[in-house]
């Protein structure tokens, strides 16, 4: 069975319709999570592969943040790698690493993901707020600076487009939502879907 596409989302979300508002479903929807952790995401977009399924299963999305970073660490092959700190990062507290965690706005730009750097537009809010410090501040966190200047530069090339994968992870949440609170509706959309794939094959 070929994989979930874009197009199939709002076929699906349009078949909903009137039984529900699509637009205005709860981000926090606990059987909606539980499904994604758990990896039951066949005929979900964006995270039906087992690759994709197999992240699922390590961070068990409980927000919508933790789902946008979930899909971007499965759709980011340079970012991927990184998913493992993020982990840790998440479990561990206090988690003493990074040092320049220690600056409050730095900490602030950080905190959905948990300290990491995950995405473009963290690293431009950063850089900014740095060349912004007077020099008494520079000089005050004059290490945690070097370092997060550092892991910016060293970082850049990973980094993902939070937009971009918003967007996914809002049609994957809702795809979730509808598999999750309307299991018999979803299984009747998959069924005529693979109809008409036989058809058209």
């Amino acid at each position: 069975m070929r994989r979930m596409k874009e197009a199939d989302a709002k076929d699906l979300f349009a078949s909903v319709s009137k039984r529900i508002d699509i637009e205005a479903i709860p981000l926090d929807d606990y059987k909606t999570y539980e499904l994604l952790s758990n990896g039951d995401t066949d005929g979900v977009y964006m995270m039906e592969s087992n690759w994709d399924k197999y992240d699922l299963l390590q961070i068990k999305p409980k927000n919508f943040e933790e789902l946008i970073a979930c899909v971007a660490f499965s759709h980011n092959s340079l970012l991927n790698p990184y998913i493992y700190t993020y982990l840790k990062m998440k479990e561990v507290h206090p988690f003493t690493y990074p040092i320049y965690t220690k600056i409050e706005y730095v900490e602030s730009v950080l905190k959905d993901t948990y300290g990491l750097l995950v995405y473009q537009h963290q690293a431009i809010q950063i850089s900014e707020f740095i060349e912004g410090m007077s020099n008494e501040e520079k000089e005050t966190y004059k290490l945690a600076i070097r370092i997060m200047k550092n892991e910016i530069e060293r970082r850049k090339r990973t980094l993902a487009d939070y937009s971009f994968f918003e967007k996914r992870a809002l049609l994957c949440y809702r795809m979730a939502y509808i598999k999750s609170n309307l299991p018999e509706h979803f299984s009747l959309f998959m069924e005529e879907r693979c109809k008409k794939d036989s058809i058209q094959s």
